[in-house]
């Protein structure tokens, strides 16, 4: 049976895969790994923006 907390990741983005995966690992993302899935999601073609992605 699947918890209750795993119906707030509605989505299939990068962002939303790796906070449910680290949810199910009992754990919080890094920092890094964080930042991987924003780059991920912008290399999607998410719209994505702040001081990470700014050159």
């Amino acid at each position: 049976m699947e918890s209750k907390n795993n119906d707030m990741f509605f989505d299939d983005c990068p962002i939303c895969r790796a906070m449910k995966a680290a949810q199910d690992q009992g754990r919080e993302l890094s920092m890094e790994e964080l930042k991987a899935a924003f780059q991920k999601a912008k290399d999607e073609g998410g719209v994505v923006g702040g001081e990470w992605f700014e050159k």
